[in-house]
């Protein structure tokens, strides 16, 4: 067994690598021509009222060079990636900053990468390294025509999640996501939209889980575009591995943008 994680640690850490080098193979002269610079910045902050996750935020910065396209359209890349995730109470194995590197290719509507990081996890003074493979997605779609007439002018549903599966064993196998409904009534200047959600939110984990895994549901209201949205709802969370449940408000605000240093425009969301 010992071998065998060894070798999958391997795989991971090299399949970045020879990432970086397939491109020789698609480029004449083996020079380096990158097609693009995609690259993405995500965060969250909120305050949790009643629940196990207190004052929170948690985000993610990447950079990335696009090294090919396959014959089909999907680009390839390799990136660098920041990501953090503080909360002021149940810090153990939650609070970490970690940098990582990675490769993945992407579909329109799904990611499949590999990454090797150094997780910091400050609540209890320790580091280590992270192997883990991943698949990612998001979606939206509105289920009727936008109509600033209409009593509710955009009906969006969104979707957005991520699997992984850490040879390292810090975490083990995870996911985390949400799937959102929306009814937008008010249509605002520079196209803000605002309007009361319903939404379930997940986030499990079969390694040190205690404070991590959640199940959620919630219904709120949210004012927003494509970038920044900031919304309060009222949420009945389960944590699994505490035997507890509780509910109460919740306030957050969070922030995406997508760019392209290439082309020097914002690529544009899934």
């Amino acid at each position: 067994m010992k071998t065998l994680f060894s070798v999958k640690r391997g795989l991971v850490k090299y399949s970045i690598l020879l990432s970086c080098l397939v491109f020789h193979h698609h480029v004449p002269g083996f020079a380096f021509s990158p097609t693009a610079y995609p690259g993405a910045a995500w965060m969250t902050s909120g305050r949790d009222s009643n629940g196990v996750d207190g004052t929170n935020t948690q985000g993610m910065v990447r950079q990335g060079v696009e090294i090919l396209r396959l014959e089909s359209g999907q680009p390839l890349q390799i990136y660098g990636k920041y990501n953090w995730r503080f909360r002021n109470v149940n810090k153990d194995y939650f609070n970490s900053y970690t940098p990582y590197m990675g490769t993945m290719l992407s579909f329109k509507y799904v990611d499949f990468g590999a990454e090797f990081g150094w997780p910091r996890y400050t609540g209890l003074s320790n580091s280590s390294q992270d192997y883990s493979v991943f698949a990612s997605w998001s979606r939206y779609r509105n289920l009727k025509e936008w109509r600033k007439s209409d009593f509710i002018k955009a009906l969006p549903l969104s979707t957005w999640g991520n699997a992984a599966y850490d040879l390292g064993r810090q975490n083990g196998s995870s996911t985390m996501g949400w799937a959102k409904l929306q009814a937008d009534l008010f249509w605002l200047p520079r196209n803000y939209m605002a309007g009361p959600f319903v939404a379930y939110d997940w986030r499990l984990r079969t390694q040190n889980a205690d404070y991590f895994n959640l199940s959620e549901v919630s219904s709120g209201f949210e004012i927003g575009n494509d970038v920044v949205q900031l919304g309060a709802k009222y949420s009945w969370r389960d944590y699994p591995k505490l035997r507890r449940q509780d509910s109460g408000m919740e306030y957050y605000i969070t922030f995406y943008k997508a760019w392209d240093l290439k082309r020097g425009r914002t690529a544009k969301n899934k």
